[in-house]
């Protein structure tokens, strides 16, 4: 509605504001902040796992339908739904900043409920709930990212376990590289970074696509997308109301996400705030929603639709058994250049966990 309304011209800065990015750096930092590390944690293993064992009361396993309600739920779980909590509260904190020129803060977009209490104990507890629901979300995130690139290590290394000890320098690593890229700045470090790491996965998407079963993922690509929006009523009615089978399969898939979303939409709307200015409402909100959400539906089904397509051709990881990083290192394991895509992931992995720190 903002989007298409005549409030859509509404700039997020003054009359006057260019916007302080070309588009391609706009979407690549937006999508780098945005769990762009979810498309390698759980792109190749997420639909394989509902392709094996899909959600309660749907289809059967390993059928032509539970391959396309595969990619249905995953696409419900990172499309539009997750992109539309990011665009909201990037959105309310990029007018409330730039355009009324207020504190950025979670606390100032409370200003037309609350008065100049925003500035008093409901705002500090506005912004105290912000700050811890950032900082479980990002514990979550980098998490899973060390997780990966000590996957990573472990394969090229030939090590036969990966200790915590090992983890932990890791993390230390990747966190210097953080710093010093927090210290040169959204303009310079983290600008460079995304366009990057946005140009590799890109790249890595691409060469799954084409080493893959590509006429399979061609025919994928859109039976897919069309089975997600023709389901998309029906999987936002799975209410407790379905019973066990269907809270059990919620509290590990749906809820976990939309959890992980909510908590991250704090910091993922105030950096897109804050890379967003002088763009209009209406060119903040679509993009914000469509570009992300389209790059991860084409990311899942190709990813998702290679390992499904390992799966039937009975290779060996691929039947619901191994963690999702063994799925993607077995992945590309079993397409061409596999000596050398386990240090392209390990460094895409790695730039991601250094853009959202």
């Amino acid at each position: 509605y903002v989007g298409f309304s005549r409030y859509g011209r509404i700039k997020l800065g003054t009359d006057d504001d260019e916007p302080e990015f070309s588009r391609f750096s706009w979407i690549a930092m937006m999508f780098g902040a945005g769990i762009g590390v979810g498309i390698f944690f759980f792109g190749p293993s997420e639909p394989l796992w509902h392709y094996l064992s899909p959600p309660p009361h749907t289809v059967a396993g390993s059928t032509p339908e539970s391959l396309h309600q595969a990619l249905a739920q995953s696409h419900f779980h990172w499309g539009l739904s997750a992109w539309g909590l990011y665009a909201l509260v990037g959105g309310a904190l990029a007018y409330s900043s730039y355009r009324r020129g207020r504190v950025t803060l979670i606390s100032s977009t409370f200003r037309s409920l609350f008065g100049e209490r925003t500035e008093g104990i409901a705002g500090r507890l506005i912004d105290i709930m912000a700050i811890i629901a950032t900082l479980f979300g990002t514990a979550a995130t980098l998490g899973l990212s060390a997780i990966q690139v000590s996957q990573g290590v472990q394969i090229i290394s030939g090590a036969s376990e990966m200790s915590n000890n090992i983890l932990l320098l890791i993390i230390a690593v990747l966190t210097i590289c953080f710093i010093i890229s927090s210290v040169s700045g959204v303009a310079k470090g983290v600008r460079y970074l995304s366009n990057v790491n946005i140009t590799l996965t890109l790249g890595l998407i691409l060469f799954v696509f084409i080493c893959g079963p590509t006429l399979f993922l061609l025919n994928l690509i859109p039976s897919g997308a069309l089975e997600y929006a023709n389901q998309f009523l029906s999987m936002a009615g799975k209410s407790l109301s379905w019973g066990q089978e269907s809270i059990d399969f919620q509290a590990s898939w749906t809820a976990f996400y939309w959890a992980w979303w909510i908590a991250w939409t704090p910091f993922v709307g105030m950096f897109i705030a804050r890379i967003s200015r002088g763009r209009t409402l209406r060119e903040f909100t679509l993009v914000t929603i469509a570009v992300p959400s389209f790059i991860l539906i084409l990311a899942f089904t190709i990813f998702g639709g290679t390992a499904i397509s390992m799966n039937r051709d009975g290779i060996a990881g691929f039947d619901g058994t191994s963690s999702e990083e063994q799925v993607l290192f077995d992945m590309f394991g079993n397409l061409p250049l596999q000596m050398i895509t386990p240090f392209i992931l390990i460094f895409v992995l790695a730039v991601f966990f250094i853009t959202s720190a």
